[in-house]
């Protein structure tokens, strides 16, 4: 697995959830896989993260958008590294926020992700003020 590749993997996997495409999705991920979301869940291996998805997406949820800003790559570890805004509505609620995502491969597929959150609103403490 090269660079180029794993970016492609990666805008697919991000596509599926904005899609809802369920066949998209399970094409991406290894049968061993495993996500460790950024609110503490742990989904791991193929039928966890296929009733997870179906059941995520249902009814009236859906992700808005998931953009990438920035994909690194790590050619000996093949593992990538993305940053990325999020936004969803889920059980009827809007969230949103930045994160981070160290993604690594097996087999040329997704075998773990680890997400991590950032707030979206951001402050400056250290700015001066002006009066």
């Amino acid at each position: 697995m090269n660079r180029d590749e794993a970016v492609e993997k990666i805008n697919l996997y991000f596509e599926a959830w904005v899609e809802k495409n369920f066949k998209k999705f399970e094409k991406l991920v290894h049968e061993n896989a495993i996500v460790r979301e950024c609110n503490g869940g742990v989904i791991e291996g193929r039928d966890e993260l296929h009733r997870w998805f179906k059941e995520w997406n249902q009814g009236s949820n859906r992700v808005i958008y998931w953009k990438i800003n920035f994909i690194g790559y790590d050619n000996e570890l093949i593992s990538a590294f993305v940053e990325w805004e999020f936004k969803c509505i889920y059980a009827g609620i809007e969230y949103e926020w930045c994160g981070s995502s160290i993604v690594n491969f097996k087999d040329s597929l997704i075998i773990e992700i680890n997400e991590y959150e950032m707030k979206y609103e951001k402050f400056y403490p250290y700015r001066c003020m002006e009066s």
